[in-house]
Formats: structure tokens, C-alpha cells, sequence
């Protein structure tokens, strides 16, 4: 019996083996998830150390491609996405903290109830200015400044035992208001009213610890039609009261409409 042999046919050659390579897809897959997640606020934290641990991976990925003289080029690509999100996490931290420590300030600047003016509204106080007496529609209400008192010290004291002289110099605005709306309005809640003083600055009610004599807060709810006067007090320096005006608008309204009044 005769028996046919055949030739056994080569075996295929081995994959190169790529050293460094799964160093180097790590170091990819950490400087691609740190650079997309550098940006969200708190978070970023943590990724700055991924973005640190990519950095780490592509440093040794580069190192032994060298040494073997294998391909780098998903080792630089790991390299430079993690440099890049560890950049941008210092980035945005100095983006939040500058915006939180502006936040701060506005909120410590006006926690005496004393603002800057902005130029705008001190355009708007310096322009066409109502006399007293005379009314506006300012959102769903009319509303009348009957009176200033730029020097109400002797009438403050007079209208509350427990009022304290003033800080600087007390003045107090008479308001009348109307009710136009469909529902019903708290003028205290609903309407903000200021004073714009000769000294650039805008002074709010919180400015005045004192009571008055008509307290805003117990005018009641108004439906349509309703009336109601109330009486606003400030506290403020006596270089203020020069040339100030009276600034009523709408607490929150997308529209913005607002009045302001002469003082005298």
C-alpha cells in the first residue's frame, strides 16, 4: 500500500507584538474622557487626577515604544489629551472662582442695601423726572409718589418709641398705588421702590431699620380696583439727599417698567 504525503503548509507568522501598546490605549481612553469632563464644575476635580493618571500611562507608553522602537503615535495622541485636560481643569477652576467671588462681591457691595449706580440707571434718575404727586403704570398698578420728607428724623422718632435716630439722615416717600390686575397684588411684594441718591449710589429700604408710621406690609391684599398708602423709609448720609430721586418698578418682571420722581 502506497501512501501520499503532503506538504504541511507554513504556518502564518505571529502578529508583531506591539510593545507598549495597551499602556498607550489607556493612556488615549483617560485623556479622552478627562478632556470632555474637564469643564463640568466639581467634577473636574476628579478628572484632573485622571487627566494626571493619562499623563502617567502615555509617559510609559513613550518610554517603551522607545526602547523597542515601536510606533507612538497613540502614545503622543494620549500625551497631548491628557496635558490638554489637565489645562483645562485649571482653566475652568479660575473661570468658577472669578464668577463665584463676583457673585460674592455683588452680594457683600449690597448687603447694606447700598448698590453702585449703574450708568444706566443713573441716566434714567438724572433724565425726565415725574413731580410729586403726579402717577405712573408701572406693571399692574399705578402708582403715586405724594410725598418726600428728605429730613424725617423728627417724624421717625415720633412714629415709633422704639425708632433709633438715624445713621445718617433719615427720608421718607408717601406712595399711593392702584391695583389694575385680574388676580390679586401685595404692593410691598410686588412693586421695589429706591432711592437714587446725588452721590451715584442706589439705597434700598433695608437701609432703614426704622418703623413708619403706615408700614408697607400692612397694606392688604389688593384685588382689582384696590387702593392702598404706604410709606417708605431710607437711611442715608446727608450728601445723598442732594438732587435725589425716587425709583419705583416692578420686583420681577420681564418688561422692566419702572418711574422715577423728583424729591422737591
Amino acid at each position: 500500500m502506497e501512501y501520499q504525503t503532503y506538504a504541511r503548509a507554513p504556518m502564518p507568522p505571529a502578529p508583531a507584538r506591539r510593545p507598549g501598546k495597551g499602556l498607550a490605549i489607556t493612556a488615549l481612553i483617560l485623556g479622552i474622557v478627562a478632556l470632555v469632563l474637564c469643564w463640568v464644575p466639581v467634577l473636574n476635580n476628579v478628572f484632573l487626577f485622571v487627566g494626571i493618571a493619562g499623563l502617567g500611562f502615555a509617559i510609559a507608553a513613550l518610554v517603551v515604544a522607545s526602547k523597542h522602537k515601536a510606533p507612538k503615535g497613540m502614545a503622543v495622541a494620549g500625551l497631548i489629551l491628557s496635558v490638554l485636560s489637565i489645562i483645562g481643569v485649571f482653566a475652568s477652576q479660575a473661570l468658577y472662582v472669578a464668577a463665584i467671588d463676583s457673585v460674592v462681591a455683588e452680594i457683600e457691595d449690597g448687603a447694606d442695601g447700598v448698590v453702585e449706580a449703574p450708568a444706566e440707571e443713573e441716566q434714567a434718575a438724572a433724565g425726565e423726572l415725574l413731580p410729586l404727586g403726579s402717577s405712573a403704570e408701572i406693571g399692574e398698578y399705578t402708582v403715586t409718589v405724594t410725598n418726600v420728607n428728605l429730613d424725617a428724623a423728627e417724624q421717625m422718632l415720633a412714629a415709633n418709641p422704639y425708632n433709633a435716630a438715624p445713621a445718617g439722615q433719615y427720608v421718607l416717600v408717601d406712595l399711593a398705588v392702584v391695583y389694575n390686575g385680574s388676580e390679586e397684588g401685595d404692593p410691598w411684594i410686588d412693586l421695589t421702590t429706591e432711592l437714587a441718591g446725588a452721590d451715584s449710589r442706589i439705597y434700598s429700604t433695608t437701609t432703614c431699620n426704622a418703623v413708619t408710621e403706615r408700614p408697607a406690609f400692612e397694606v392688604p391684599t389688593l384685588t382689582t380696583s384696590g387702593t392702598g398708602e404706604y410709606s417708605l423709609c431710607f437711611d442715608v448720609p446727608a450728601e445723598a439727599v442732594t438732587e435725589a430721586a425716587v425709583q419705583v418698578e416692578e420686583t420681577l418682571s420681564v418688561t422692566d417698567t419702572a418711574a422715577a420722581w423728583a424729591t422737591k
